[in-house]
């Protein structure tokens, strides 16, 4: 599946905080398409959802908004960088917990020493892979 058919296959964009949003913010314009955005703790208001993931150092957790995710059952995720796919793995189980779909993980640069895609069961399409 291309970049463009994970797009095409969604109804909305989830785009991971901070970088993502530069990427999945254009790809949204472009693609007239929705974008969510998932963000680290304290910084959305209203009714979340949220879900933690093991950094190297430690834990994180990242949130969406509850009603953000009722229009829409099937989203793309959009991130800068796959690296071991913790931030996307929690996007995907803040997604799938609601029993949505994903369509696929759009991404700018993958390490793929890293071996990130391995975690997920949907396309993942990079742009430029090291």
């Amino acid at each position: 599946m291309s970049s463009n058919q994970v797009i095409r296959n969604c109804e909305a964009i989830i785009s991971i905080e901070a970088r993502g949003f530069i990427f999945g913010s254009a790809i949204s314009l472009h693609a007239s398409k929705p974008m969510i955005v998932a963000r680290k703790p304290g910084k959305l208001p209203g009714e979340l959802i949220q879900e933690n993931y093991c950094l190297e150092y430690g834990k994180d957790s990242l949130s969406i908004q509850k009603d953000a995710l009722k229009k829409f059952k099937t989203y793309a995720i959009v991130d800068d960088l796959l690296a071991t796919g913790g931030t996307v793995d929690c996007v995907a189980k803040l997604i799938k917990k609601k029993g949505k779909n994903i369509s696929g993980l759009v991404t700018v640069v993958e390490l793929l020493d890293l071996c990130g895609r391995s975690k997920f069961d949907f396309a993942v399409e990079s742009i430029i892979s090291i």
